[in-house]
């Protein structure tokens, strides 16, 4: 059965069109974020509640927080999807942020891969490792497909455990 608090989130990407496209499937919602290319199919059983809020930090927008049957939450926000990082597989993380989009796992990507590129920086890209791997736990724990992300990562986490840095990026 659809939730029936999908309204919500639907009314809400309707008048967000830029970050989110979407289509109804049947009692499920699939949303595609144009910054990322990613996915995410919201299955209405899955879908505890469905909440908006206003943003404190830019006036007059708001954004949308579903909670998951799963304990966890997305949330849908100018920046796209958001979602709190994982740390079972890091162990805590002193974050600035509860919440992280793939804007930032981009960001913090094209950071690791400059300083990988160090010999002497290898310390500061173990901690952006762990960061990216927290992150990205938090995506997929959403639903968010993250496969091609997290090998890029391990991929980069095999180069330094070799002793061995990166090609300088472009």
């Amino acid at each position: 059965m659809r939730h029936p608090q999908f309204d919500i989130l639907t009314r809400w990407l309707k008048s967000h069109p830029g970050p989110f496209s979407f289509r109804e499937e049947g009692e499920d919602l699939a949303i595609l974020e144009a910054f990322s290319g990613k996915t995410l199919t919201l299955r209405g059983a899955s879908v505890q509640a469905v909440e908006e809020r206003v943003n404190s930090v830019q006036s007059g927008e708001t954004y949308v927080i579903v909670m998951l049957a799963t304990g966890h939450q997305v949330v849908f926000s100018a920046q796209g999807f958001a979602f709190p990082p994982d740390f079972s597989s890091t162990g805590p993380l002193s974050l600035p942020n509860p919440v992280y989009c793939m804007q930032d796992y981009h960001q913090l990507m094209n950071r690791l891969r400059h300083i990988a590129a160090e010999a002497d920086r290898g310390r500061e890209a173990l901690e952006i490792i762990m960061v990216l791997i927290a992150l990205l736990d938090g995506a997929k724990a959403v639903g968010i497909g993250v496969d091609a992300e997290i090998q890029a990562v391990e991929s980069i986490l095999s180069t330094l455990e070799r002793g061995e840095t990166l090609p300088p990026p472009h």
